[in-house]
C-alpha cells in the first residue's frame, strides 16, 4: 500500500512541476480594405501597420507570435491589438481590438477588419 501513495505521490508531483514551451499569438492575421469615406473608392498605398494597401485598398499583416513558458493549467493571456491607420491627407485610425484569452490562439489565426473607410483632412 505504501508504494501506491508513492506512485500518486509522484504522479501528482510531476504533474504540479510540469511546464512547456507554449506559441502564443501576439496578432493574428489581419486583412481588409480602405476606402475613401466620401468618394467609397480603394485607397492606395495606405499606411497600415507595417505594411501598405494596394490599388484596390486590400492590406494584409502577417501573424506574429512568440513563446512562453506556461504551467498546467494557466490560462492564455489576453490579445489585444491595436495597428495604427496612415495616410497623407487623410485622418489617422485605428484598427484595435481585444480579445480575452485570445493569447491561446492557434497558429493560423484571422481577424477579418473588411472595409474601413478614412475621411480626408479638410483644407480651408
Amino acid at each position: 500500500m505504501k508504494t501506491f501513495y508513492k506512485i500518486i505521490f509522484l504522479i501528482l508531483v510531476g504533474f504540479s512541476f510540469q511546464s512547456c514551451l507554449v506559441s502564443r499569438c501576439k496578432r493574428p492575421q489581419i486583412i481588409g480594405y480602405i476606402y475613401d469615406s466620401e468618394t467609397k473608392k480603394p485607397v492606395d498605398n495606405c499606411k497600415v501597420g507595417e505594411t501598405v494597401s494596394q490599388s484596390n485598398g486590400y492590406f494584409s499583416l502577417k501573424e506574429k507570435r512568440y513563446h512562453q513558458l506556461t504551467f498546467l493549467g494557466f490560462e492564455a493571456p489576453n490579445l489585444i491589438v491595436n495597428e495604427p491607420i496612415n495616410k497623407e491627407g487623410y485622418e489617422s485610425q485605428q484598427i484595435q481590438f481585444m480579445q480575452p484569452f485570445g493569447g491561446g490562439l492557434k497558429k493560423g489565426a484571422l481577424h477579418n477588419s473588411d472595409t474601413i473607410f478614412i475621411k480626408k483632412i479638410k483644407t480651408n
